[in-house]
């Protein structure tokens, strides 16, 4: 037996219980033995629970709470226990020994200081699936064993702060669904190619995968440059990111318009010249639209920025004429007051350039001028729709000629060829 006889007399006198007969002895140390032997079984279940091999103060309490009984009071779980032996004559003592404290000594010792008051913060725990590099944040371990190893330089240079990167870690699932996908967006199956779009488009799980598909776009772009097909997949890709309701994509749009400002207005998007590279520009011209449209009253200046940039490429006579194409474009699907302010002021400057490119023997480049002739005429066809409260013009001499001096004679001889060109020189005029 365990529990001795004896103790339960000890403890029987201890509260006012004076000779125990040694049959109720015998049973008590029974008793208090199998609840402790319960105790200690219901302990280790915590203990390998806990993935430890020794049990605590921890484990015993909540073994207690378990068995709905009052927990031990005064011990710690952090460090070890140690009990001393004491010898008797009748049998030996184990106790925990108390450490002596010198009052003196410890009136001596300054006063801690004053607690400062209880106040509550908030901060970004993650932003994106990447946990910020706060101080509230830990560091991940990976990175507290790098700064420990390697020597860390100043982190001040010129008064500018740089803060180390925090590593993007995806789930094994995450990272099989974007092979997979990116796979996909290769084959030569457009079943399979469309399946994938598809998923992008709709799946509301992918919101950590943002960064690596706007990352996968600008290098597909990049390296593919003279890839039609490819240039195209990733346009693809670009609209359905776009396009999933499920995804929060505004602090990745700087590197998403890059891509597509380089689809648009590009030198060249195909091996050979006769490919449709057109119907490529007009897309990513349509995307930069519904962007603008879409971040616009959050981000104020950025259709200027883009205007300004397709601007610069539309007037400068050392670009190609497949750029001047894009720049037109982009310009007309930014809206009206575009067409307006920066298109309309410059058509006549620019059909001088086109109609000494049209007198070129050069059957290639009379196709990028008349592909050029067309974006221009889509531009005023786009201005006399918005202008539809105004009467259509009659098609005069007269109005040939005030139309000539805004958009050259080239020009306004396909307005009044156009099927729209009354409506057209309503509009033009109308300015």
């Amino acid at each position: 037996m365990i529990y001795s006889k004896g103790s339960i007399k000890n403890i029987a006198d201890s509260v006012g219980i004076p000779k125990l007969k040694d049959g109720i002895t015998t049973a008590m140390a029974q008793d208090v033995e199998y609840r402790l032997h319960e105790i200690i079984s219901e302990a280790t279940k915590f203990m390998k629970h806990s993935k430890r091999t020794k049990l605590t103060v921890a484990d015993i309490n909540s073994a207690l709470r378990v068995r709905n009984v009052e927990p031990i009071y005064g011990f710690e779980t952090g460090r070890p226990v140690k009990f001393h032996k004491a010898s008797t004559a009748l049998e030996d003592i184990y106790y925990v020994e108390d450490e002596q404290i010198d009052l003196d000594t410890l009136l001596e010792e300054p006063l801690p200081s004053v607690p400062l008051e209880v106040v509550y913060t908030a901060h970004w725990l993650a932003i994106e699936g990447v946990q910020p590099r706060i101080q509230q944040n830990p560091l991940p371990t990976d990175e507290e064993e790098l700064v420990s190893k390697k020597p860390v330089k100043s982190q001040r240079q010129e008064g500018v702060e740089t803060i180390p990167l925090v590593k993007h870690v995806l789930s094994r699932e995450l990272q099989l669904y974007f092979e997979c996908i990116t796979e996909s967006l290769q084959s030569p199956d457009p079943i399979v190619k469309s399946t994938a779009l598809e998923s992008i488009s709709i799946d509301a799980g992918i919101h950590q995968l943002v960064t690596y598909f706007v990352q996968y776009i600008a290098v597909t772009v990049k390296n593919n440059l003279h890839n039609l097909e490819v240039l195209k997949t990733a346009m693809a890709v670009a609209r359905a990111i776009r396009r999933n309701p499920n995804l929060f994509i505004e602090p990745y749009m700087h590197q998403l318009i890059p891509s597509l400002l380089t689809c648009l207005v590009s030198k060249r998007l195909c091996e050979s010249p006769v490919e449709d590279h057109w119907s490529l520009r007009d897309g990513a011209a349509q995307q930069i639209s519904e962007i603008c449209q879409q971040f616009g009253q959050s981000y104020h200046t950025l259709q200027a920025r883009i205007a300004r940039t397709l601007l610069r490429a539309f007037l400068d006579p050392t670009k190609p004429l497949t750029t001047h194409y894009g720049a037109i474009i982009g310009l007309t699907k930014l809206g009206v007051s575009i067409i307006k302010v920066l298109v309309l002021p410059n058509i006549k400057t620019y059909m001088t350039l086109l109609d000494s490119e049209m007198e070129k023997d050069n059957e290639q480049l009379r196709d990028d001028a008349r592909h050029c002739q067309n974006a221009l005429l889509g531009s005023l066809r786009a201005l006399a729709r918005d202008s539809g409260d105004l009467a259509p013009a009659n098609l005069t001499s007269v109005e040939k000629s005030k139309l000539v001096e805004v958009v050259g004679e080239t020009l306004a001889n396909l307005v009044f060829k156009d099927k729209d060109g009354r409506e057209i020189v309503a509009a033009v005029l109308a300015i």
